[in-house]
């Protein structure tokens, strides 16, 4: 239970992070395509707390699967409504990932310095993986995770009636997906497979400079 508690504690940080830089991308490539919404709405920002849910959060933080404030855009504000919502869906993944790769640079950076970092090595190599977990979560092609907004966007004008039969069945998938631990094998398993190699990848490049 103890053990439990402190894993939870040094994940806060990196569920603030992860959360921040997702819709924080979501929000400024919106704003870069010409929709003014997320900006008057207050979320060009990295505050996290103008982005948490606080029940996603806590989810995030217990079981590695939780969700935000989503970002809310206006489409017809964009030149090309389609690349416009596939640009900003994948705007959040994409984010993610390039924290996860700043932070391992960072985490090689300090470690040349430092040789032992205690409790600050925990909290940044949770850093590096929820972000992973972040980015992969979300390109799960089932609502409301961008991956289904960037499948939709693909394939709806040939699939209309596809799309609305699954959007309405959308939160029974999601539930099935949840309590039969699919987040697990489909998320879980390629997220421990990228971290796992960034970590083995920083370690030799450490050995290589050391």
């Amino acid at each position: 239970m103890r053990r439990n508690l402190v894993e939870i504690l040094l994940s806060i940080p990196a569920v603030f992070l992860a959360i921040a830089f997702h819709e924080f991308a979501h929000a400024y490539s919106a704003y870069r395509l010409g929709d003014p919404t997320p900006k008057n709405m207050g979320r060009l920002t990295l505050d996290p707390l103008a982005h948490v849910d606080w029940l996603g959060f806590i989810m995030f933080a217990l079981f590695g699967f939780g969700w935000a404030k989503p970002v809310q855009v206006n489409p017809s504000n964009f030149r090309n409504r389609r690349t416009g919502n596939i640009i900003v869906s994948l705007a959040g993944p994409a984010a993610n990932m390039m924290l996860a790769i700043l932070t391992l640079i960072i985490l090689l950076l300090i470690q040349l310095l430092v040789r032992e970092l205690g409790i600050l090595w925990n909290i940044i190599v949770r850093v590096i993986y929820l972000n992973i977990l972040f980015a992969l979560l979300n390109l799960v092609p089932i609502p409301p995770f961008d991956g289904y907004h960037i499948v939709r966007e693909l394939f709806y004008r040939k699939n209309v009636k596809f799309f609305w039969q699954y959007e309405r069945y959308s939160l029974l998938i999601l539930l099935i997906f949840i309590f039969l631990g699919l987040f697990d094998i489909i998320v879980g398993v390629p997220a421990n497979l990228i971290y796992n190699y960034f970590m083995q990848l920083q370690g030799y490049v450490l050995f290589l400079l050391q």
